[in-house]
């Protein structure tokens, strides 16, 4: 029921605004991120119209108000005077802050490709909110939404003012300015690759570049971001990690099977789908492990399109002395002695054993 204006507010009060009524999407249970963007785009492409209700509604107000203003006052007067330019500004004022929303969520805003990853318990609230079906709640004067998804949390009413709930979308924007750092690392250390000349050393600092990847973007970048958005191409940490787990190539990803179990929800040695979302939910919810695998994700990146880099005979060079190396470890480490020289064959001469020098 709508509240009669009040001048002054003494004390705590709470005021449901009149809303422009029109048809209201029905919210689904799960809320895709094609529909997401779809509302976003019907309330852009919405023209503002009052229905015939809520006209109704307010002729019938302003026609009992008019025989208390002929007959009041002028105290009273300037009161339904305001009260009729204030029921006016909040009306507009709730259709500008849908349209807003909507604008700050719509596809070709920050929010990413995959909003409802970025709003999670949020994404039910904001859609509420611009489709309609969520009326604004004055707070001491101030405009705002009560979100279900956070009533209750902590004692809270679930009550946010626009400013706030703008501000809860924007600190979910894609990370633009580790964005651009992590492409300037790529950029610099192909660039590199494509001078390096036959004979020099093509080898990839690993260390350093993951050492420099931490501390120059890591560190001091939105991790959320960096894992759940679309950082470089196509790719997004969070699928990949999600995919390598579930196909059990997590050591691309920098995990060991050790850790892989250990994470595992289930502790049965097999991982599932379930277990491979679960596995990845933790590791973006712990901050110093998520932060070193980033690290080494986006360090391997910037190895790969180092060696796509490289002037071809250079590459070819390069992985003939990882070969020649690989093979020198191998050797050293598969515990072989020297074939003793009975075992290399020879032949007998003069009723004696001549070993021969050929290895078998």
């Amino acid at each position: 029921m709508q509240e009669e204006y009040t001048s002054q507010v003494e004390e705590y009060t709470e005021e449901i605004e009149p809303q422009v009524v029109r048809p209201v999407e029905e919210i689904q249970p799960q809320v895709t991120d094609e529909s997401f963007f779809q509302t976003m785009k019907n309330e852009l492409n919405r023209d503002v119209k009052f229905s015939e209700e809520e006209m109704a509604a307010l002729r019938e107000k302003f026609e009992n108000e008019k025989i208390e203003y002929a007959n009041g006052d002028k105290n009273t007067q300037a009161k339904l005077e305001a009260g009729v330019v204030q029921t006016g500004e909040r009306m507009f004022n709730a259709e500008e802050f849908r349209k807003s929303l909507a604008s700050l969520c719509d596809h070709e805003s920050g929010i990413g490709h995959s909003p409802t990853e970025k709003l999670a318990n949020y994404t039910n609230d904001v859609v509420s909110i611009v489709n309609g079906e969520n009326e604004v709640v004055y707070k001491d004067n101030m405009p705002g939404f009560k979100l279900p998804s956070i009533m209750g949390s902590e004692s809270s009413d679930g009550w946010k003012s626009f400013n706030e709930i703008e501000d809860l979308v924007k600190d979910r924007y894609v990370d633009e300015t580790s964005k651009s750092s992590v492409k300037t690392l790529i950029d610099d250390s192909s660039r590199q690759a494509g001078n390096i000349q036959l004979g020099e050393d093509a080898t990839f600092n690993f260390q350093k570049e993951y050492n420099n990847m931490l501390e120059k973007v890591i560190e001091t970048g939105d991790i959320k971001s960096l894992a759940t958005d679309k950082i470089f191409g196509n790719r997004v940490f969070q699928d990949d990690l999600m995919k390598s787990i579930k196909i059990g190539k997590y050591t691309d990803m920098g995990l060991t099977e050790a850790q892989v179990m250990e994470l595992d929800p289930t502790k049965d040695g097999k991982i599932s789908h379930e277990d491979a979302v679960e596995i990845t939910s933790r590791i973006l919810r712990d901050d110093d492990m998520l932060k070193n695998y980033l690290a080494d994700y986006y360090t391997k990146a910037m190895e790969q399109n180092y060696y796509n880099n490289l002037n071809p005979d250079v590459r070819k060079a390069q992985q003939t002395k990882v070969n020649k190396s690989q093979e020198t470890q191998e050797s050293a480490t598969s515990g072989k002695k020297p074939t003793p020289s009975w075992l290399k064959g020879g032949t007998i001469i003069d009723g004696k054993f001549v070993p021969s020098t050929k290895q078998v």
